[in-house]
């Protein structure tokens, strides 16, 4: 099991320091996110590779993924904009590549579609799901040796409109036809939207290609009634060997609460199997 946290949730005034918290505390390696040290105050990804592998540097942890902001979602009504959001995915898909990582966290919309109703062309979840196709293609296309996964994020129905299930994920999956195009799965969305969380990472574990973890109420492991292990089960027998990335709430003093969360995570991966 490799369990990852994002930068910002950890102490530290660089990323140095945060990359050692993160192996003091036990994580196997650090997810990326476009907020948060160094990225909030100016650039992208690339912008910042010295900073990034001076902390994998000394910490010896690695970059797991890489997450993206609203401002980066792929579907949208003008061109230019487009246009814009796809250079910044392929960008960040080469410095994943560059750091090792396993993938780029992408989403299509959040909160109300982009696009209007054109029907009976088509309606804006027809449209947007057009639009999300033609810049996974895209971007594959023009990363055309690269092994980095995009991974596609289902969002709850209060933060989107469109894609809110892994069924409806791995059906886009599918339509973009290509192996780097995974599904990102988040227990904390699932939640809200999955009949059944082990059964639905069961039915889809074939395309899922990173996890990120939350408790019920969006707080750390342990603090909520999801059934972690329940799930580690589904997963452990589809054989999942991607990374599983913390993305909660933090209360508390890290130095004690962090530690104590994966040591929940390794227990519950334990009695899965």
């Amino acid at each position: 099991m490799k369990i990852a946290i994002q930068h910002h949730l950890l102490p530290g005034s660089s990323l140095t320091e945060q990359f050692q918290h993160a192996a003091e505390f036990g994580f196997d390696g650090v997810e990326l996110t476009a907020w948060g040290l160094p990225f909030a105050e100016s650039g992208t990804f690339s912008d910042h590779m010295n900073a990034i592998s001076a902390a994998m540097r000394v910490s010896r942890l690695p970059v797991s993924s890489l997450c993206s902001m609203a401002k980066d979602d792929l579907v949208h009504a003008d061109p230019a904009e487009r246009a814009g959001r796809l250079d910044g995915l392929v960008n960040a898909l080469r410095a994943a590549e560059t750091l090792g990582a396993a993938g780029v966290i992408a989403l299509p919309l959040r909160k109300q579609y982009p696009v209007p109703d054109l029907s009976p062309i088509g309606d804006a979840a027809q449209l947007s799901e057009r639009l999300l196709i033609h810049a996974l293609k895209e971007a594959v296309r023009q990363t055309p040796n690269g092994t980095a996964h995009i991974l596609l994020e289902p969002l709850n129905r209060y933060e989107t409109p469109y894609l809110k299930t892994l069924a409806h994920a791995a059906s886009i999956c599918k339509m973009a036809d290509s192996p780097r195009v995974k599904i990102m799965a988040d227990l904390f969305h699932m939640g809200l939207e999955e009949r059944n969380l082990p059964a639905a990472l069961a039915d889809n574990a074939a395309l899922i290609g990173h996890v990120h973890l939350a408790d019920s109420n969006r707080q750390l492991p342990g603090h909520g009634h999801t059934d972690f292990t329940a799930c580690f089960k589904a997963l452990r027998a589809a054989h999942y060997e991607g990374w599983f990335a913390l993305e909660c709430g933090v209360t508390g003093d890290p130095v004690e609460v962090l530690p104590a969360a994966v040591g929940v995570l390794r227990a519950c991966w334990d009695a899965a199997g």
